[in-house]
């Protein structure tokens, strides 16, 4: 027996192929639409605590961290299909996910001119030193990526109905 055989054998018993071939076939896939309004206002709300106090950042960190976990999973339960899968995805999926994504482009696009701008902003009023601007700055990188984890499954979520069992 080869490595490469020896490997695959060893992957196959931690279960992770099993997973990913139940996760593939499309039967999980469900409307989020609660979950990722809530992971929203929470990523939010903890970049606005971070903005009004950068020295004392630990609870807006916290708030972006625990977000970052839970979002994510939004892509792998969310209505959308991705990139690549197996059974393909049909015309009316593709206009969804291209829906989400354009929508999550002008989202980001928009908190990131206004983001800096207030950045800029807060930076000449308050005199932060360069350290916290850096800090700032990094969590505001991990919030427009955290934006773009949430709002295609958000837009996704409210813009369809989900399909009736037959």
């Amino acid at each position: 027996m080869s490595l490469p055989e020896r490997l695959d054998d060893l992957a196959r018993l931690t279960g992770i192929p099993q997973l990913g071939d139940r996760i593939g076939t499309g039967t999980q896939r469900r409307h989020l639409r609660w979950l990722p309004l809530i992971l929203l206002l929470l990523v939010s709300s903890g970049m606005v605590e971070i903005m009004a106090h950068p020295y004392h950042q630990l609870l807006g960190h916290l708030a972006l961290i625990f977000g970052n976990v839970i979002a994510g999973y939004l892509p792998i339960f969310g209505p959308i299909k991705p990139w690549g899968e197996r059974g393909g995805a049909d015309e009316r999926e593709r206009q969804v996910r291209r829906d989400a994504y354009f929508a999550a482009f002008a989202t980001i696009s928009i908190v990131a001119v206004i983001g800096l701008l207030l950045l800029i902003g807060l930076t000449l009023l308050n005199r932060w030193t360069i350290e916290t601007l850096i800090f700032v700055l990094g969590a505001f990188v991990l919030y427009l990526f955290l934006l773009w984890e949430i709002i295609p499954t958000l837009h996704a979520s409210w813009a369809t109905r989900p399909l009736e069992d037959e």
